[in-house]
């Protein structure tokens, strides 16, 4: 049996799908396993459940910190008062953000920053890979549950959020060290922070954190511009959930979890209607210092396209008065495929973390 006194869940196990209990149960078996805490939007992902923290012995796991690596949030209090923004600016400010940002697969074709990569590996074949689109992807969206969105908070005032990663770079380099290590998405390899690959690994992993960053601003950038706003990084916020760093106690890994360190601020979403919560970490060492990285999935993408209903979707986004693409094409984004965001905060708030504000949509910008 799996060693339960390492696991701290702040969602009742009966409540979690039996595909990510498995997964849960797999990862407690591990001897370097030195502790396990499940976050309220738990479900499956590859090898490690989405919403799961492990605290591991001198070890990394590329396939712990997932594909998307640095994948995270910005939110910026723009200052500027949503009744200022009738329907007719709402819909040219859609239309601008597609015009300047590339989404889904697309990217930059015209780019100022000339960054280069050379890992810590020395591969030429990853050096190439990443290459291909470092520069062209900078400032893009992606798609999936990524989102650029347009928001009014509790004291009307326009806040822009921003949920995206490190694009095909931390794809890549994700994959290059999971075939160093013989094994699929599927499976869990691990490496020693004392090894050769280990400490390569850990390399372009910070690489791809950076670049992650890089792209949030970039496209934060460009939304403030479109608003006639600049953009103050005093006081936007930042937090990557998809991460490994090192801690007194061992390597903390983080897969679709906030950091929620004491008085940490993080951006917590719900899904296209519902918006998202500004929070402030208590600090909760229980619970690794984290929080819910989102309301989390309660259908998967194929199954949501098919039993989700469209009329339905486009009913409840119309209802909501947000701007949007609602259709097949987002389908497995309704609110329908997502957990109830506010039970997900209930059983968050005042253990991990506290709400600081709600910011409900105007406008939403998906791939």
């Amino acid at each position: 049996m799996p060693c339960t006194e390492k696991l701290f869940s702040l969602i009742p196990l009966a409540e979690i799908e039996y595909s990510a209990q498995e997964q849960i149960f797999a990862a407690l078996k591990l001897d370097f396993m030195l502790k396990l805490a499940i976050m309220p939007d738990i479900h499956m992902g590859y090898s490690l459940p989405i919403g799961g923290v492990a605290l591991l012995d001198n070890v990394i796991s590329p396939a712990y910190v997932g594909y998307d690596i640095g994948c995270g949030m910005c939110s910026f209090n723009t200052g500027i008062a949503a009744r200022d923004l009738d329907e007719r600016e709402k819909v040219k400010i859609f239309y601008e953000i597609y015009d300047r940002v590339p989404v889904g697969f697309d990217g930059h074709t015209e780019y100022e920053d000339r960054l280069v990569f050379e890992s810590a590996s020395g591969s030429a074949e990853l050096n190439e890979k990443v290459g291909r689109r470092l520069n062209s992807q900078l400032g893009t969206l992606g798609s999936g549950n990524h989102f650029i969105e347009i928001g009014k908070n509790r004291d009307g005032e326009v806040v822009i959020t921003i949920h995206s990663g490190s694009r095909n770079i931390g794809h890549s380099i994700a994959g290059h060290y999971m075939k160093i290590q013989g094994i699929n998405k599927t499976e869990a390899g691990f490496l020693s922070l004392d090894s050769v690959d280990g400490a390569n690994y850990w390399a372009d992993m910070n690489f791809a954190l950076n670049y992650a960053l890089k792209n949030r601003i970039a496209m934060m950038e460009a939304v403030c511009d479109i608003l006639g706003v600049r953009l103050s990084f005093a006081t936007m916020i930042n937090e990557n959930h998809n991460h490994a760093e090192l801690t007194n106690e061992g390597v903390l890994h983080r897969k679709g979890a906030t950091p929620a360190e004491n008085g940490q601020l993080g951006v917590i979403p719900g899904n296209m209607r519902d918006g998202v919560y500004i929070t402030r970490g208590l600090g909760n060492e229980t619970f690794l210092n984290s929080a819910s990285h989102g309301a989390g999935r309660k259908l998967g993408r194929n199954k949501a396209k098919k039993s989700l209903d469209v009329e339905r979707f486009m009913d409840q986004m119309e209802k909501a008065d947000i701007i949007a693409k609602v259709g097949t094409s987002t389908l497995d984004e309704a609110p329908d495929a997502y957990k109830n965001l506010d039970k997900v905060i209930s059983y968050q708030e005042g253990i991990v973390i506290d709400v600081v504000d709600r910011v409900i949509p105007l406008i939403n910008v998906k791939g």
